[in-house]
């Protein structure tokens, strides 16, 4: 019994010996970086392998050297600094207007010294229009080139929320444009009815309704003249393309909806966007993953959306793209809600997503590689983020290395992971110390009785 209690006690001590050399990992990837003769910040980018193989929060990564130890790093989202186009308006003043039957025409000079208009805006109070527009551009009132003839104004309301107040110019330099509607009237059915009745004594013999038309005028408000300038730099978080793959797709008549599934492989995503072949569209859509609750997988929503397609004549414009907060999942569910509307004819699903990176700092001459894949390991320890804060304030910036093939740890053991997962357990533990409580009573009874037996 000495004997067993002696190793029972060995075996509880060595279980944290183990537990820390569990740190198994799957895979490995070597890190090429071209300048390795001296010291450097290096910066690599995950790929699609490393994040199907590795777990939430990517506390399963390692930077090892050749002799496998490991290298402090920093894994961060990376942000990019970007020109961000935004659109100003250019001040304007109208020069003439003439109205001839049904066309409207309006000339318009740019203030300020300002020329090469990229589009005009209409405000109009009216809804429930349609109206073609026609620009012209010049510099002397003389001859006028043609910007736009084909340009389209309207308002849809009555049948769907979609309106268009914009007409798109071809670059230009020129600081005045003659601005044509044409169709500036309409004739529409009024709301109210004129109703004739006769009577012949108090019985009402006759009733006639004619429905009433009104004449319309095109009201303007004013138009704008705008331009894209490109002075304002922001910083937002990088994207990059990701594997999204349409795995099945159905048509549910009864609930009027059409549900698509998409797998994937992990990637930090937050956006997927819709290709389809139809067209003149708008249609509510929820973007959903798999969760696990009370024992049982179901689907939660993550967004809400509305997904768009609009073609007609020289307009175009489209809204097929849902986001939503980075999710790292491997299945996808989009569901869009059809109404009385035909299904679309969705013919595949792309995805985006955020870019992460490991950063640390390499020796000259010595060759790195990133170790994932674990159930067991637990995020590294390590002071990374407040050494490289300094020196990127002071200008050192990382140099991009790139990941080589992946290659599967042959040597992988299981059976140390095993020991982890067993000797982790709070419930061996416990355990554990019960058995030992009672061996310790068994033994200080038995030596209670030896020395009860002793000669007095």
């Amino acid at each position: 019994m000495k004997h067993i209690f002696m190793l029972f006690l060995l075996t509880i001590a060595a279980a944290p010996a183990w537990s820390s050399e569990a740190d198994s990992f799957r895979f490995y990837k070597p890190i090429e970086r071209a300048e390795s003769e001296k010291e450097s910040m290096v910066a690599v980018v995950l790929d699609g392998d490393v994040f199907f193989a590795s777990r939430d929060g990517l506390p399963d990564l390692r930077v090892l050297d050749v002799e496998g130890k490991q290298t402090p790093m920093l894994v961060e989202k990376v942000a990019e600094t970007i020109s961000s186009p935004q659109r100003s308006e250019v001040r304007s003043r109208v020069v003439s207007l003439k109205h001839d039957n049904d066309r409207l025409r309006i000339v318009i000079e740019l203030l300020n010294d300002e020329s090469g208009a990229e589009g005009l805006t209409v405000f109009t109070p009216l809804k429930n229009y349609e109206r073609r527009v026609r620009v012209f551009g010049s510099d002397d009132d003389f001859h006028w080139l043609p910007l736009e003839e084909h340009g389209l104004i309207f308002d849809y309301s009555r049948f769907m929320d979609v309106e268009n107040r914009e007409v798109r110019l071809t670059k230009n330099n020129n600081r005045r444009y003659a601005v044509e509607i044409v169709d500036i009237d309409d004739v529409r059915e009024s709301l109210f009815r004129e109703m004739t009745r006769k009577y012949r004594g108090s019985e009402e013999v006759e009733r006639e309704e004619k429905s009433v038309f009104e004449l319309r005028p095109f009201r303007i408000e004013r138009i704008a003249f705008w331009k894209t300038r490109h002075n304002t730099r922001d910083k937002r978080d990088k994207k990059t393309d990701y594997y999204a793959a349409l795995s099945q797709l159905k048509d549910d008549i009864i609930e009027r909806i059409t549900i698509i599934d998409v797998s994937s492989r992990r990637q930090p995503i937050t956006e997927l966007t819709l290709e389809t072949s139809s067209r003149n569209f708008q249609r509510p859509v929820r973007v959903q993953v798999p969760v696990v609750q009370g024992g049982r997988s179901e689907w939660r929503d993550i967004a809400r959306d509305e997904v768009s397609l609009i073609k007609f004549a020289s307009f175009e414009r489209q809204s097929l793209t849902i986001s939503f907060p980075e999710q790292r999942s491997e299945a996808y569910r989009i569901v869009i809600e059809n109404g009385d509307n035909r299904p679309l004819d969705v013919t595949g699903v792309t995805a985006r997503g955020n870019v992460y990176q490991a950063v640390f700092l390499a020796e000259p001459k010595v060759s790195y590689r990133l170790a994932y894949g674990s159930a067991t390991a637990e995020r590294g320890e390590y002071d990374a983020a407040a050494v490289l804060a300094p020196l990127r304030a002071a200008g050192h910036q990382p140099v991009e290395a790139g990941l080589g093939p992946e290659v599967e740890i042959a040597v992988f053991d299981s059976a140390k992971t095993a020991l982890k997962d067993i000797f982790g357990n709070p419930l061996v533990y416990g355990s554990a110390i019960a058995f030992l409580v009672i061996l310790l009573a068994w033994a200080l009874y038995a030596a209670t009785r030896r020395i009860d037996r002793l000669p007095r």
